[in-house]
């Protein structure tokens, strides 16, 4: 109980101690003694020390300049950051800060400099979007999520379900949705069956080699595939619908065969769970 009555009888004089302005010390050249002077408030600064009659004379900081502390500073300082390209103001100067800056939207502070987000590639989708502080974070495309662009802000996608009257013409992988379509557009030769056999080609393999343990296409196929594939592409894109339907074979008679048988059982397994659809 005494304890508690004496910090109570203290607490005004602590109190009244912390609310006091700090001070310097000066020697008061004319008397010799050293005086505690009154420092000058932030946004201000000292234009002369105080003496046994007189307080420390302060005046404020002229536009452009600052001081963030208690000071007895004999000038303000000069506010000397400027924001740099790819830079934007985040705090103007005042009479207590300096110019304060930040990254531009879509860039990040890397060693003094802004440095434009990454994006996050093909089969990859965004687990963290960059900030002016850190940069874009990355993660690769769980199963059952693709992303088949590049992006700073995108997050991987759920692969669509295919239900009703429509049947998967191509599992979704890392990289592209799962296609889906229905027997009826399939048996027209229509888009459809275009998308499905231009999957099926070895165009994916040579854009996405990272997916290339998900196809099963033939040891023959030669090294230089670029051009061929060109080929395949434009043929595919101007191909009429009899052709589209005769490409199983086409291809399973030649170089392709594997793709072919793929694309021929694929074709089976679409009638078997369509009786009423001819392909």
């Amino acid at each position: 109980m005494f304890l508690s009555l004496s910090v109570l009888l203290l607490l005004p004089g602590i109190l009244l101690c912390a609310a006091e302005d700090p001070t310097y010390q000066h020697r008061d050249w004319t008397t010799g003694k050293i005086l505690q002077c009154k420092q000058c408030r932030p946004g201000s600064y000292r234009t002369a020390h105080c003496t046994a009659a007189k307080e420390t004379q302060c005046a404020p900081c002229q536009s452009d300049h600052y001081t963030e502390l208690w000071n007895y500073l004999n000038r303000c300082l000069y506010c000397n950051n400027f924001c740099s390209q790819n830079q934007e103001v985040e705090h103007e100067c005042s009479s207590t800060n300096n110019r304060v800056c930040r990254c531009k939207a879509g860039f990040y502070m890397m060693e003094d400099f802004c440095v434009t987000h990454t994006e996050c590639g093909p089969g990859h989708g965004v687990q963290a979007i960059g900030t002016p502080k850190n940069d874009t974070m990355c993660e690769k495309c769980a199963k059952g999520y693709f992303s088949s662009s590049s992006s700073a802000s995108d997050q991987c996608v759920k692969h669509q379900d295919c239900s009703g009257a429509s049947v998967m013409l191509l599992q979704g992988s890392a990289f592209h949705d799962t296609v889906c379509g229905t027997c009826e557009s399939l048996a027209n030769g229509g888009d459809d069956l275009r998308l499905k056999t231009s999957f099926l080609s070895p165009h994916n393999r040579i854009i996405h080699k990272d997916q290339e343990d998900d196809f099963t296409g033939d040891s023959a196929l030669p090294k230089q595939r670029g051009p061929l594939v060109d080929v395949i592409r434009a043929w595919l894109a101007q191909a009429t619908p009899e052709q589209l339907k005769e490409l199983a074979k086409t291809m399973r008679n030649s170089q392709f065969s594997s793709i072919g048988t793929k694309l021929e059982s694929i074709l089976d397994e679409i009638k078997q769970r369509n009786p009423t659809c001819s392909l």
